[in-house]
């Protein structure tokens, strides 16, 4: 599935219980069955709670065999609170060194209420997390994108990749639908800014239900994943669904996009037979 080690693609998590017999079983578990078919997650239970070490390591022995990687989210407490709580993060910090390789670029995501003049409160952030791992940093208050170069100092001082957030699929969709209405108050309304630094590219595309609203924006990604992989970056496609239901599905319509424009393999079979996929 990997190009070179460069392109990832992956679902907001892997254990969504309506995924099982669907998509995964737990066989051995359902961390090592969905790293059978996706080669990243993104870890947003991180950002409400620490792992412990015991739990880390059944992660670690889960996805062992297979070139994986998890993209941890920074907890809440460190991003999302008035100062950064640099205990929590050297404690985070910590309990994931022994993922070693299977980690991705951590994902430092910083609320709207953040704004350039906030940024001098995450210096020591940057500088713990820059000095044991890779980040990319996800930015939701608009002044960084009516100015992206106030976050050039960023790039340049400590080495951060960008995120790339797009929730068109959404606010350009059937706004109606029921499974959007409530996806609206909660995901941002941001410019789509799709340019990597540092030679990482993480994309959390967010797509509507009503399947049929996906294709121009599917289509636009894989142009430019296809890009991005030619230029040798690397790169994290995280596809998002307000009803994670739909993901897996998604996901194999963006890998089968991209591999129209660029040499790679299908996706792994699946762990169940394909008669027994529903959504297929």
């Amino acid at each position: 599935m990997q190009k070179d080690n460069l392109y990832f693609l992956g679902l907001p998590a892997w254990g969504f219980p309506a995924w099982s017999r669907r998509f995964f079983n737990d066989t051995p578990s359902r961390l090592a069955n969905y790293a059978h078919v996706f080669n990243t997650v993104e870890g947003n239970t991180t950002f409400y709670r620490i792992p412990d070490e015991p739990t880390v390591a059944r992660w670690k022995e889960a996805v062992s065999s297979r070139p994986f990687r998890f993209c941890f989210k920074l907890p809440r407490e460190v991003t999302h609170e008035r100062f950064p709580d640099l205990h929590s993060l050297e404690k985070f910090l910590h309990v994931i060194e022994p993922l070693e390789d299977h980690l991705a670029p951590l994902l430092v995501q910083l609320p709207a209420t953040v704004g350039p003049d906030d940024l001098f409160k995450f210096e020591q952030v940057f500088g713990l997390v820059s000095e044991r791992y890779r980040f990319a940093i996800e930015v939701r208050h608009l002044d960084f994108f009516h100015e992206p170069e106030l976050l050039d100092k960023i790039y340049d001082d400590y080495g951060g990749g960008r995120v790339m957030l797009d929730s068109r699929p959404l606010y350009f969709g059937d706004r109606n639908h029921p499974e959007v209405t409530k996806a609206l108050h909660v995901k941002p309304d941001v410019p789509v800014v799709a340019e990597s630094r540092n030679r990482i590219a993480l994309i959390r595309l967010i797509l509507h239900p009503d399947l049929i609203s996906n294709g121009p924006y599917m289509e636009e990604w894989a142009t430019h994943v296809s890009e991005f992989l030619r230029d040798e970056v690397e790169t994290y496609m995280m596809i998002h669904c307000p009803n994670n239901l739909h993901c897996p599905t998604l996901a194999l319509e963006f890998h089968n996009l991209l591999r129209e424009k660029t040499s790679l393999d299908p996706l792994p079979p699946w762990p169940i037979p394909a008669e027994q996929h529903s959504l297929f």
